[in-house]
């Protein structure tokens, strides 16, 4: 392992030099052109072209000028587009089963094949299919005339994952003047170029040598895989020809995941053993192994825990020992807790975000930011992704807890740095991507280096490869994880908007790279936000992949519905939903329960006992909806009398007897008049029961739980929130810095 990383990196240092000893290139393509002429094409690549005059030059033509950029305009974001999902859509706040949108509802819950599909059939882009066809006729050229140059290609691999590149290097032997060179890749099947990341189908060239020629593809996000032709046409006085090599773009498939995962995380990273946790049973306060209690209450079946953080504020962080003795010390105990039982416990690391000068303590090259209002480089709180000793120090603690029995899964945060962040990283990038740079690129100091990539960012080409590049590092990085030996199963959080593509994440790459399961964060977004993320990722994310989403508890976070607890449970139910058009989602994950445990953003008057009854609907929801719950349970209200009915239905086939329907007082609530046993339901069967309940002194919009247990240890949970009422008539607070989605 540590030989390939050496090559690689000679081999990168090998091809950087000789980008600084050749030919630059013009400026990038511009169509103005489709036929299939000479002069067409001549005119179409007219501004991607390579100075033929003085092969002995040794200079860089820079592309554009440095001045003109602009960090405050966000790039088009290209993976997204208008739907018909409204970020208003009206909800049935009494019936459990519609908290799903409506476009998703079936009755009794829909099973995965039942879901609608919502990818967007894609484009015809017409520039692909003229260009195609210009590639084509070239190629046709070739076969024929027998004064063709004589042309090899050698491409850097044949098979390649969606996180490396694919460098092209072409040798060009003739007698006629070479006019122009152009690279393309095409779909085999197709016979239609590709784009690359930055959404151009000619790829940046390079010249080598007297003959030789280099481009680097990589493949755009979200790319499909299959069968690839590199393609390098060749203009001279006797025409234009095409030659190709074929390569292949492959990705992993994630392994089986069996059974909905249903997860529970701790990001606390205090010692557990100095705090006190009330009873499930009792509410009396008791030890931290009292938490497994909690997660199998929400129905949980894994415990995901914070193992290992870099922090400035932390005592005993050196390079020597770089993670916090806490996370540790809990991740120990709770490992040898008798009371673990069937839960499955899961480790991860803070892995690149280091506040408070963590990265200085622990001995980690800083990752490199920049403020733009002074126009100055600055220390970032992330730790560099270029920083072998944060992969040696990730590994050896993964291991650590790989190596124990009672710990099931292991897994990585802050796979990533900053979005503005990581310049360190200039000379990797400029290298691997191929992105011009200015004519005296080879006298610019680092610093200067690092603030031409900082102040250019907001140009596309430059920082789609940019996130590209950041993206390919961190999948290496993972890869570096999975090959050290570790046998449990990884996973990763990454972002959920622009699937993490700002931050240099993507799900495809980390997937190829090795993780098992991408848990998929969907909160600190507003209600708009969300509702483009349920835009996006079904036209993204197709195919047997194991993704996770998860929401906070934190009612800070969940804009959008009459109370902040439903559009908590709104969101997790639409993305599950949604997010992978051609599959289902292997889990949903509950972030965090420190939160819901000692945290006041948990909301004013919310129990602990309240978000895990709020949790366990979640779950038995997802469960209704692939069979993996005997029972279905609804709740229906009428607010003006304070009565109600809970309605089970039998979903399988087979008696049940025993069953028992416990409700659970919270909030204002003063008593809940229902205990009931059910002797037993025929398979199919269902039976309402009415309830009656009563406030206190204060009556409040408040929480009614109902727990459904069977004799053979099968639960669900439904819950329903009463005085919704009173509050549907008035109008929401607009989020600050939202524009309303409604029409005027």
């Amino acid at each position: 392992m540590k030989k390939s990383i050496i090559t690689t990196s000679i081999l990168l240092v090998v091809s950087f030099a000789l980008v600084l000893l050749t030919f630059g290139i013009g400026e990038r393509v511009s169509i103005i052109s489709y036929s299939n002429s000479e002069d067409d094409f001549e005119r179409m690549v007219s501004s991607h072209r390579i100075d033929m005059s003085n092969p002995d030059a040794l200079r860089l033509i820079p592309t554009e000028p440095e001045s003109g950029y602009d960090l405050a305009v966000d790039l088009e974001d290209f993976y997204y587009s208008d739907g018909s999902i409204s970020s208003r859509n009206s909800i049935d706040f009494y019936r459990q089963d519609t908290l799903l949108s409506e476009d998703d509802l079936i009755y009794g819950m829909p099973t995965a094949n039942m879901l609608p599909s919502l990818v967007l059939p894609k484009k015809t882009d017409s520039n692909a299919q003229k260009i195609s066809g210009i590639v084509e006729n070239a190629i046709l050229n070739t076969s024929k005339d027998r004064n063709a140059p004589r042309v090899s290609i050698n491409l850097s691999t044949i098979s390649a994952f969606r996180y490396e590149p694919v460098v092209i290097n072409s040798s060009i032997y003739t007698k006629d003047t070479i006019k122009n060179i152009v690279m393309y890749v095409r779909d085999k099947k197709s016979l239609v170029v590709s784009p690359n990341v930055d959404k151009k189908y000619p790829i940046n060239i390079f010249k080598t040598d007297a003959s030789g020629y280099k481009g680097t593809y990589l493949h755009p996000f979200g790319g499909d895989t299959g069968l690839y032709q590199a393609v390098v046409l060749v203009s001279t006085a006797n025409g234009v020809f095409g030659y190709t090599h074929d390569f292949t773009m492959k990705g992993r498939t994630s392994p089986p995941a069996g059974k909905t995962k249903k997860i529970a995380s701790l990001e606390y990273t205090i010692d557990l053993t100095k705090k006190q946790v009330p009873s499930v049973l009792t509410g009396e306060p008791t030890g931290y192994e009292e938490l497994y209690d909690w997660v199998r209450y929400m129905k949980a079946d894994s415990f995901w825990v914070i193992g290992g953080q870099t922090t400035g504020w932390t005592g005993g962080i050196t390079p020597a020992n770089p993670w916090n003795s806490a996370s540790k010390k809990n991740i120990d105990n709770l490992a040898k807790s008798e009371n673990q039982k069937e839960t499955k416990l899961g480790a991860y690391l803070m892995a690149y975000f280091a506040a408070g000068g963590g990265q200085k303590k622990g001995g980690y090259e800083i990752s490199v930011g920049y403020n733009r209002e002074t126009g100055r480089l600055i220390e970032s709180r992330h730790i560099s992704l270029a920083s072998k000793k944060r992969v040696d120090d990730i590994i050896s603690l993964l291991k650590y807890y790989d190596d124990n029995p009672n710990v099931h899964y292991l897994g990585l945060d802050f796979i990533r740095t900053g979005e503005t962040d990581g310049y360190e990283m200039v000379d990797e990038m400029v290298a691997l991507t191929g992105v011009y740079t200015p004519a005296n690129w080879s006298r610019m100091s680092k610093a200067n280096r690092m603030l031409w990539l900082a102040r250019n960012r907001g140009k596309r080409e430059i920082s789609m490869k940019w996130r590209w590049f950041r993206a390919h590092t961190e999948a290496l990085i993972i890869k570096s994880i999975k090959d050290s030996g570790i046998k449990k199963p990884l996973w990763a959080f990454t972002l959920g908007w622009a699937q993490g593509s700002e931050h240099g994440q993507d799900p495809y790459m980390f997937f190829d790279a090795g993780i098992d399961y991408d848990a998929v964060m969907i909160y600190e977004a507003n209600r708009p936000q969300h509702v483009g993320m349920l835009q996006s990722w079904p036209r993204y994310l197709n195919g047997e992949y194991n993704v996770l989403v998860g929401n906070m508890i934190d009612n800070r976070l969940q804009d959008g519905s009459l109370r902040p607890e439903i559009e908590y449970m709104r969101r997790i139910y639409e993305a599950e939903a949604k997010f992978n058009s051609g599959s289902r989602i292997r889990g949903v994950f509950f972030h965090d329960i420190s939160r819901m445990m000692w945290s006041k953003y948990r909301g004013s008057g919310n129990g602990i006992r309240e978000w895990a009854n709020i949790n366990a609907a979640v779950v038995s929801r997802i469960e209704e909806k692939y069979s993996e719950n005997p029972f279905t349970v609804t709740i229906e209200l009428d607010e003006k009398q304070r009565r109600g009915v809970v309605t089970v239905l039998n979903r399988t086939p087979i008696r049940i007897n025993n069953i028992k329907i416990k409700p659970v007082l919270s909030g204002g609530l003063s008593s809940v008049n229902i205990e009931e046993t059910i002797t037993s339901l025929q398979g199919g069967a269902s039976i309402s029961v009415p309830f009656k309940y009563a406030y206190g002194r204060n009556v409040y919009s408040s929480l009614l739980s109902f727990r459904v247990e069977s004799q053979s240890g099968h639960e669900n949970v439904a819950v329903a929130y009463t005085l919704l009422s009173t509050f549907k008539g008035i109008k929401q607070r607009k989020p600050a810095g939202v524009a309303s989605s409604e029409p005027k």
